[in-house]
């Protein structure tokens, strides 16, 4: 999981030149640091994380210290699949890849762990399996739909169709944003400390005043 800016190399086989620069310039400016100030995520959010996380889970994060936080919106910006092991399966710039739980708590900012409310065991091992097989892709500058290339949400909605636990999140046209995988088909088994849920429903509120 590398976010320090340097170019990208892992794109389809004949991808066009213009574009491979334009991911560049992407991956450049969106990987910014806007705000440096230490991560959010604590120690405790780590042993409770731990505690709840199983095999199949579906992983929300936060990276709000960058400047693609203005371009997504919201407490969470990126999607994963928990495989065990204290790892997870995500697809960032260079493309799909593994990474370690203490990965993702030195980068992040705020965790969902979101559990299926109805699926076999059956499901949650072919969706981990539909995302090892996706090893190694290329990430998905333009938010197309497809399966040669992944953005994150992409990558967690393929698993979730393929695996039959759901039919997918997003019925609208467009990218999915990472918060529209909070919906009925999940449970909230986990929220990181500074992230609350009001009147029980699924609208997440991200105190202003810690993140600046």
């Amino acid at each position: 999981m590398n976010y320090r800016h340097h170019i990208i190399r892992n794109f389809p086989p004949n991808y066009p030149l213009w574009k491979k620069i334009l991911a560049n310039m992407i991956f450049f400016f969106a990987g910014t640091i806007i705000h440096h100030r230490k991560n959010l995520l604590t120690k405790k959010d780590l042993r409770r994380a731990l505690e709840k996380l199983k095999k199949g889970d579906i992983v929300l994060t936060g990276n709000l210290r960058r400047a693609s936080h203005f371009i997504i919106r919201g407490p969470v910006t990126h999607s994963m699949i928990y495989i065990g092991h204290r790892t997870f399966i995500h697809s960032i710039a260079d493309g799909v890849e593994e990474v370690s739980l203490h990965g993702i708590f030195t980068e992040y900012d705020t965790m969902i762990i979101l559990r299926p409310k109805t699926c076999s065991r059956k499901k949650t091992e072919k969706a981990v399996s539909e995302a090892k097989n996706l090893l190694g892709k290329p990430y998905d500058f333009e938010f197309t739909s497809g399966n040669e290339k992944f953005y994150c949400c992409e990558l967690v909605d393929y698993c979730l169709k393929k695996s039959g636990i759901c039919d997918g999140i997003c019925k609208k046209a467009g990218p999915i944003r990472p918060q529209e995988f909070i919906s009925e088909v999940f449970n909230i088994i986990f929220l990181s400390h500074n992230l609350e849920i009001k009147n029980h429903r699924p609208f997440l509120i991200l105190p202003i005043q810690k993140i600046l």
